[in-house]
C-alpha cells in the first residue's frame, strides 16, 4: 500500500487509495471502543489502543468515524505494528506522511490526532 501511495501521480489518486485502505479497518464494537482511548483535538472522533507485546514490539489498533482518517490509520498501523520498539522510537510521523505526499494535504486537526497517537506510541517505547 505504501508503495502505491508513493507512486500515485496526484493527490486525488492518493486520496482514493487512502479511502480504499480505510475499508480494511473493521469497526470495533461499542464495547471495544469504550475500552480504547479516545483521542482529543482531532476534528472527528478517533480512538486507539496500543498494546506492548512480550517481544518488545507494539500492537496498534485504531478507528475513526472518517473514511480518510481510517485510511491514514491503516497505513500507520501497518507501518508500526510488530516493529521493535527501538525502531519505533526513531519513527517521525510527520516525515513519514510527508514522504508519502500526504501530510501537506492534511488539516492541522487531523495531523494533530495522528501526532497524539505517535506520542502515545513513543511514551510506551
Amino acid at each position: 500500500m505504501i508503495e502505491q501511495i508513493q507512486q500515485a501521480n496526484n493527490w486525488e489518486e492518493r486520496y482514493r487509495l487512502l479511502i480504499q485502505a480505510g475499508k480494511n479497518l473493521t469497526k470495533p464494537s461499542d464495547e471495544e471502543l469504550a475500552q480504547w482511548q479516545e483521542i482529543q483535538g482531532c476534528e472527528i472522533r478517533l480512538w486507539c489502543k496500543i498494546s506492548p507485546n512480550l517481544d518488545r514490539t507494539l500492537q496498534l489498533q485504531a478507528y475513526s468515524e472518517a473514511r480518510i482518517m481510517n485510511g491514514l490509520l491503516y497505513v500507520l498501523i501497518n507501518h508500526v505494528n510488530n516493529k521493535p520498539t527501538e525502531e519505533i522510537q526513531q519513527f517521525d510521523l510527520t516525515r513519514f506522511f510527508t514522504d508519502l505526499g500526504i501530510a501537506q494535504r492534511l488539516s492541522s486537526t487531523r495531523l494533530n490526532g495522528l501526532k497524539q497517537i505517535e506520542q502515545k506510541i513513543q511514551n510506551l517505547c
